[in-house]
């Protein structure tokens, strides 16, 4: 019979320690205004308010305030750039997700949209921050971090077993 925790998703889920941007990442989250502007962002590279706009059948005053929330959480950035249209020069708004950002829009997307070397590089940097919380709490509490090392190395070697099988 195979292990309980193998059938979990494998995804950890960061978030961050002020209490009114895990809310506002929750509301994000619970919401298909939310999930949908997500899941219509770029991994890399801007994202623009009027694409978003025309992208999804919310409305415009929904949209905004969304992707307020989600740049008060930390989960995407925006800017700003002149265009020149005609003899019109005009602002627009663009967003890029934030390397927290990226995470939760992977952990939405299906993965066969996304290249497998966005992913890998999304992987290593969500696991970077996840390695620094674990050496910071491990030093708050007096935690040994070897025992974190050793469950790595324990599953290496449960994994390396298992394909030999």
């Amino acid at each position: 019979m195979g292990d309980k925790n193998s059938n979990v998703w494998h995804y950890i889920l960061p978030f961050p320690f002020e209490n009114d941007k895990r809310k506002l990442i929750w509301s994000v989250l619970q919401s298909k205004v939310g999930k949908s502007l997500l899941m219509n962002m770029k991994l890399d590279g801007r994202t623009y308010q009027r694409d978003l706009i025309k992208g999804t059948t919310y409305s415009n005053k929904s949209i905004i305030e969304y992707l307020k929330r989600m740049v008060s959480a930390d989960i995407l950035e925006q800017g700003m750039e002149k265009v020149t249209t005609g003899k019109r020069k005009v602002r627009i708004k663009w967003y890029v997700p934030t390397k927290l950002g990226r995470w939760f829009i992977l952990f939405l997307k299906p993965t066969e949209e996304i290249p497998a070397d966005l992913v890998q590089k999304i992987i290593e940097e969500i696991f970077h921050i996840y390695a620094q919380s674990i050496f910071e709490v491990s030093e708050n509490f007096g935690i040994d971090i070897d025992v974190f090392r050793k469950i790595l190395d324990k599953e290496q070697k449960n994994k390396t077993r298992k394909q030999k099988e």
